[in-house]
């Protein structure tokens, strides 16, 4: 006969393995789970760690314009905190604005569940971007979203006007210079019996009166054709030779002391000593100052402060000259055609819009380079770069 207390010990026996087995499983699903965690946590790490570590500018935005996310590289570019950005409409943060940008690609793209991709500025850093959307099938219907992702092509664009610029100036120049040759001698001829005529016709008023206009017209044209001479002319290298800006600078003030004084510009020159000389022809670099620092005064006809300094930049590689007004300014879409010939802001009568183009055309005869940066209102700096001589090189950049 079985012994009741042996059966008791049978049970209790096995119930304790069974909880051991359950336990067991139960540890084994605990560890999977803490692996599991673990996992995604390493997941989710590495994927704000790349997603910061993207040097672009990337935001995920639903379809109201509202940043769900952002990396640090777009916080960065808005000079926010990466926290304060999460929340608010991108237009605000990214752009600036107080509505949505023109063209963006985010409506586009959510309601196509495509990728579009448009040319932006960014009004806040002064940078053009490219943006592309990316609709996320992770979105709910209630909240569409997408990834915005913006690409820097500030670079990209500039070096795109430096080209047609370039290929802009070539083309007008070889026209120019077979244009003014061709109408150079009827001009003088016209100039000169015009002249005759005057001399003929001194007792009758009305007549002298009407040859005055006519001269005037003439030398004006004699003018531009002159201009357009300069324009195309292309100085040789024995022309050349190592000059110091900085004395050119110093021999061109003297020429505009009369205009500064009547237009009451305070002229402040801080020129770099022991300056690398450069490889120029004098003439063409002084006419290249004078046509600059007669805009700038012109550009402050209330008066105003004209800063003119010298320096070096690339080791001593580079002559740097940079010529900054109180003047008027100019909006962007001005300041971008200002090197195009005959694009003049000035009244009929009073500039062939060849100077600026002229000098364009000098510095980047002599392997420099010249641009302009302005703010309507505040005023505008003309900076004008050229190749130090090979004995200058290899100086402290200031």
């Amino acid at each position: 006969m079985a012994n009741p207390h042996d059966s008791q010990a049978n049970l209790e026996s096995l119930a304790h393995d069974e909880l051991l087995k359950k336990a067991k499983i139960l540890s084994e699903r605990v560890k999977k789970l803490e692996e599991l965690v673990e996992i995604i946590s390493r997941g989710k790490y590495m994927w704000e760690s790349t997603f910061d570590a993207i040097t672009s500018p990337v935001q995920i935005v639903s379809e109201e314009f509202e940043i769900l996310r952002a990396n640090l590289s777009l916080a960065a570019s808005c000079g926010k905190d990466i926290a304060a950005v999460i929340g608010m409409k991108c237009y605000e943060v990214f752009a600036g604005r107080d509505s949505p940008c023109r063209g963006c690609p985010l409506p586009q793209a959510i309601e196509s569940d495509s990728q579009r991709a448009a040319s932006l500025g960014n009004e806040i850093s002064k940078h053009e971007y490219e943006a592309s959307a990316y609709p996320l099938a992770a979105g709910s219907a209630e909240q569409r979203q997408a990834v915005m992702h913006y690409r820097d092509v500030t670079e990209e664009c500039r070096l795109q006007r430096e080209v047609i610029q370039q290929e802009k100036m070539a083309a007008i120049g070889m026209l120019a210079g077979g244009v003014a040759h061709e109408i150079n001698n009827p001009l003088g001829g016209i100039l000169a019996f015009t002249q005759l005529m005057k001399r003929d016709a001194k007792d009758d008023a009305s007549l002298l009166s009407d040859l005055v206009e006519v001269e005037n017209a003439a030398i004006r044209c004699k003018k531009i054709v002159s201009d357009l001479l300069d324009f195309s002319r292309v100085s040789k290298e024995r022309d050349r030779k190592p000059v110091d800006v900085n004395v050119l600078l110093e021999n061109v003030f003297p020429f505009l002391q009369r205009e500064m004084r009547s237009l009451n510009v305070e002229l402040k020159f801080k020129g770099r000593p022991d300056m690398p000389k450069v490889t120029a022809s004098p003439d063409r670099i002084q006419q290249v100052f004078i046509n600059l620092l007669t805009n700038a005064c012109h550009a402050m006809p209330k008066g105003g402060r004209l800063d003119v300094s010298t320096g070096i930049e690339d080791k001593g590689r580079t002559v740097v000259v940079r010529m900054k007004d109180t003047g008027m300014g100019m909006p962007r879409d001005i300041c971008d055609r200002i090197f195009d010939p005959f694009f003049t802001t000035k009244e009929p009568g009073k500039g062939t819009g060849l100077g600026l183009s002229i000098s364009y055309r000098i510095v980047r005869d002599h392997g420099g380079e010249i641009t302009c940066e302005s703010i309507e209102g505040e005023g505008t700096e003309f900076v004008i770069r050229l190749p130090a001589c090979e004995e200058g090189k290899g100086e402290k950049d200031g």
